[in-house]
């Protein structure tokens, strides 16, 4: 095996084993290491040793290029500092190059979201008049009545859902397990389509696991297969709107905040390490409240 990639594969291993990363982490890793052997290759250098800084800076004008945005190139530069510095702590390497890049000034964009009462009418438009439609409406309700990642709901079982207490047991990332509430609509649509239509699609191809949302030959659904699913809802409820997966999770806490929760309950909900990452939430809020004060308070609508 290519010394490269050997090293590659026992830091990956680090990170699955040690780590505790999920398997969809350790793969975004495994590309922005890749798209990098591939750039040491194409200039001629076959062990990370060898890596200098000027030889970084032309990567850097490579990555300018190819038209990247500074979050994406700041991802890049991230995931190599910590393949170096693994290197460099089991002293397969003497230095770590990319302590001397410092990270791009990004761009501060908040996270989409709806309002409530768009995200009402957006569940509420979903055709419920098959099986896949009815888990549609049961998936995205308690995305949204839980603020599930994407990836919470496709790996969501039988076994993590308490109907007596109306709480799942999420796996979030890094293996942090939290529990989350979810409301009595949602436990309705929930129990039917566990009862009646997940049975029906299972039925479909024989199959026998516990997998709470399945595809129509009743297999785990997929990111993209919910991605796939929002877009096509999204598209036939408004084209304008820029919806996602993750507009569900976004709009979850928007609202709770508006609503006066505590930031620290959010950010529990939400599985964030730091209240840090919860607080750009904050930022939506305050802009909402100062939109509806300058088109309500009397003397700026005069």
């Amino acid at each position: 095996m290519d010394q490269l990639y050997k090293l590659v594969k026992e830091y990956l291993d680090f990170l699955k084993y040690q780590k505790n990363y999920s398997e969809l982490t350790i793969q975004g890793y495994q590309r922005e290491i890749d798209h990098f052997i591939a750039f040491l290759k194409k200039e001629g250098i076959d062990c990370f040793e060898n890596v200098e800084y000027p030889l970084l800076r032309g990567y850097l004008a490579q990555l300018h290029d190819e038209s990247l945005s500074a979050k994406s190139i700041n991802h890049k530069m991230s995931s190599l500092r910590g393949l170096y510095r693994y290197l460099q702590n089991q002293e397969y390497i003497l230095d770590n190059p990319f302590l001397l890049i410092e990270s791009l000034k990004e761009q501060k964009r908040n996270p989409d979201f709806l309002y409530i009462d768009e995200m009402m009418n957006l569940l509420d438009s979903i055709d419920t008049s098959t099986p896949l439609g009815r888990r549609n409406k049961t998936m995205l309700e308690l995305m949204y009545a839980s603020g599930l990642r994407c990836d919470e709901i496709v790996s969501l079982s039988l076994s993590q859902i308490n109907f007596e207490k109306q709480i799942l047991l999420i796996h979030g990332k890094g293996r942090k397990d939290r529990y989350v509430p979810f409301h009595d609509y949602a436990a309705s649509w929930l129990k039917d389509y566990i009862l009646e239509d997940r049975v029906v699609l299972m039925a479909v191809t024989h199959q026998d696991h516990d997998i709470v949302f399945v595809n129509k030959n009743g297999k785990k659904l997929t990111n993209r297969g919910v991605e796939d699913i929002v877009d096509r809802i999204a598209q036939k409820f408004d084209a304008t709107k820029k919806i996602h997966p993750h507009t569900f999770r976004h709009s979850f806490a928007t609202h709770l905040l508006e609503e006066g929760v505590d930031i620290r309950i959010v950010q529990e909900l939400l599985g964030h390490s730091n209240l840090s990452t919860t607080q750009i939430y904050t930022h939506i809020t305050h802009q909402h409240l100062k939109e509806v004060y300058d088109h309500a308070h009397p003397r700026n609508i005069e």
